[in-house]
């Protein structure tokens, strides 16, 4: 197996494709010495986008949404921690503050 991955360009990727409708997944999976995973995904992206899809760093609506929903993910995360420290430093303080009140 080697240590790096081939970088197919757009029209690699066509050819695979063009081979795979006539042959099936796993005859073009040996052909072309390629996961049958991959050939689904650029399948896929091909449907949906056209040939845009195969470029280098194309992304579906579906990916480019989940990315977006990652990001606003990981903002909500933040703001909730940053809220629940302030609540903590707040119930810290007023523990303080009731501990040092002179009884009466």
């Amino acid at each position: 197996m080697s240590l790096h991955r081939k970088k197919w360009s757009k029209k690699d990727k066509e050819e695979v494709l063009l081979y795979n409708d006539q042959h099936g997944v796993s005859q073009t999976s040996r052909e072309f010495n390629i996961s049958s995973a991959t050939i689904y995904n650029w399948k896929k992206k091909y449907d949906e986008l056209g040939t845009v899809g195969l470029e280098t760093g194309s992304k579906t609506s579906l990916e480019r949404e989940l990315t977006q929903l990652k990001r606003e993910n990981n903002e909500l995360k933040k703001l909730v921690a940053e809220k629940e420290l302030t609540i903590k430093v707040k119930d810290s303080l007023l523990k303080k503050n009731m501990l040092q009140r002179p009884k009466k």
